[in-house]
């Protein structure tokens, strides 16, 4: 367990590091869009979260809790904003959910060896990358926008394949809890 700890470890260090940035000076965007409805004895504000926040109220964790039955998982704990680790059934195998507001899915990378291909899960376009951080794991990662994704990572002991499967099959539990 200790050596799969130590890969996700790894692997969310990679993952922080590869993904895309644009040059340029960051600037503030819209974060909502207001609408004000004015009747005879009311007036009513109605906001909409930009497409980059439609992950502001996603829980990782309550949404691994959900499926943690039907998958056998265990060990579920936060790892950061946005992410939650666990242990997938009684094998050597972890998998983590992490949530990504302002990147798309063209933005999920790996190293030198990865091997990255287009996917979907449900009705959702997803990246599949098989390798990225090492020999044996597996990264999902579905659209929730075309600039917000939430990734599935899975790593094990053992295979490729089998972090491939654990990754998909998380990823299918939780896709349709995902915001439209």
């Amino acid at each position: 367990m200790t050596r799969s700890i130590l890969t996700i470890a790894a692997a969310a260090l990679l993952l922080a590091g590869c993904t895309s940035k644009e040059p340029g000076d960051p600037t503030a965007g819209a974060t909502t869009s207001t609408t004000a409805t004015k009747s005879p004895d009311k007036t009513t504000t109605t906001s909409k979260p930009a497409s980059g926040d439609a992950l502001a109220d996603f829980d990782a964790c309550a949404q691994v809790n959900a499926v943690a039955s039907q998958l056998s998982l265990s060990r579920i704990e936060p790892s950061g904003k946005d992410e939650c680790d666990a242990r997938w059934g009684q094998t050597t195998t972890a998998v983590k959910v992490k949530a990504f507001p302002d990147l798309g899915i063209s933005d999920a990378t790996g190293g030198s060896k990865a091997r990255i291909s287009d996917t979907s899960i449900g009705t959702r376009k997803a990246k599949k990358v098989e390798a990225g951080v090492t020999d044996t794991s597996c990264l999902i990662a579905v659209e929730v926008g075309s600039k917000s994704r939430v990734d599935f990572y899975a790593a094990s002991t053992t295979s490729v394949q089998e972090s491939c499967d654990a990754a998909t099959k998380l990823a299918t539990a939780i896709e349709p809890k995902l915001p439209k």
